[in-house]
């Protein structure tokens, strides 16, 4: 990582493995992926430069492949109380404030091969944003997407390579499980598709009919619960909705992490999509005592 650096200075974040370790192994190859400084991208050209410098220092057989960073991102939904009496900021105001902390984390934290995302050191740092803050219940999901082929059956593969949330056989089935996905069409339907899983270690592909979720394939693929491994099998996308009133030309899905704190592995980088997270700042009624005692008090849910 260290040589790779001295050869492309512009490299914020460098990470290397071996090609065995992948999901797929591949033998005889070091993938080293690179985060440019400048947040894009490199170039074929570029690739093609840093590996031709590294040749002078191969190992025999061993040939250097330089990959992109694969982004997981982080969607937050943060409830924040804070003491109306102990502030003359706004509730906006202080919403400013803290999605500025959760910016900056993901500056100063996040964004790095090597960074994890780790929730309690957030909800602290969104504490500490003012002191008016009392508390915060912030609970996340965790997203990846890919780019299928237009009018081709292919196979898909989105390792979360974290551990997803399924505490039990089954768990929320019938409310579709803990994935979800934004709309696809296939080649010979009209309808727009949608993933979700059924807690048994199923992807399910439906559409909606009258709002009912109607399926049209009950094992469109898997979701490993421990891995994070979702396999889609032989998919014949025809086009892809819109994400967010925007054309897109990837798929996302979303899913339930089962921790807090995410770990990126090999050539992934954490990173907490704020403009998609949601942040709710209210004054906290519970302040300065009260003889009711907390009577009609409202808590907001970790899970």
């Amino acid at each position: 990582e260290t040589l790779t650096k001295s050869i492309y200075p512009n490299a914020l974040s460098v990470s290397a493995w071996g090609g065995e370790d992948d999901e797929t192994p591949r033998y005889g190859i070091v993938k080293i992926g690179i985060k440019a400084a400048s947040g894009s991208t490199l170039t074929n050209q570029t690739k093609a430069d840093i590996v031709n410098d590294l040749k002078k220092y191969n190992v025999a057989s061993v040939t250097p492949v330089i990959v992109d960073p694969e982004i997981t991102s982080i969607l937050l939904s943060s409830t924040i109380k804070y003491d109306a009496n102990g502030t003359t900021k706004s509730a906006d105001t202080l919403k400013a404030d803290v999605i500025e902390t959760l910016t900056n984390f993901n500056t100063d934290t996040l964004q790095k091969f090597d960074s994890i995302f780790r929730h309690s050191k957030l909800t602290g740092l969104i504490d500490d944003t003012d002191t008016s803050i009392l508390s915060n219940i912030t609970t996340l999901k965790i997203r990846k997407s890919f780019a299928p082929l237009i009018g081709t059956s292919s196979k898909y593969e989105v390792y979360f390579r974290n551990g997803l949330y399924n505490p039990h056989t089954g768990h929320n089935a019938a409310m579709g499980g803990i994935l979800s996905s934004t709309g696809f069409k296939i080649d010979g339907n009209e309808n727009e598709m949608f993933l979700n899983d059924d807690g048994n270690g199923n992807v399910r592909m439906y559409y909606l009919a009258s709002g009912v979720e109607t399926y049209l394939n009950e094992s469109q693929g898997t979701i490993d619960y421990t891995t994070g491994a979702i396999i889609l099998n032989s998919l014949n996308i025809a086009s892809i909705s819109n994400i967010r009133g925007v054309a897109s030309t990837v798929i996302e899905l979303t899913v339930t992490p089962n921790s807090n704190d995410v770990v990126p592995v090999r050539d992934q980088i954490v990173e907490i999509d704020i403009s998609n997270s949601k942040v709710k700042v209210e004054a906290d009624s519970f302040v300065g005592g009260s003889s009711s005692a907390g009577v009609g008090y409202t808590t907001t849910t970790s899970y």
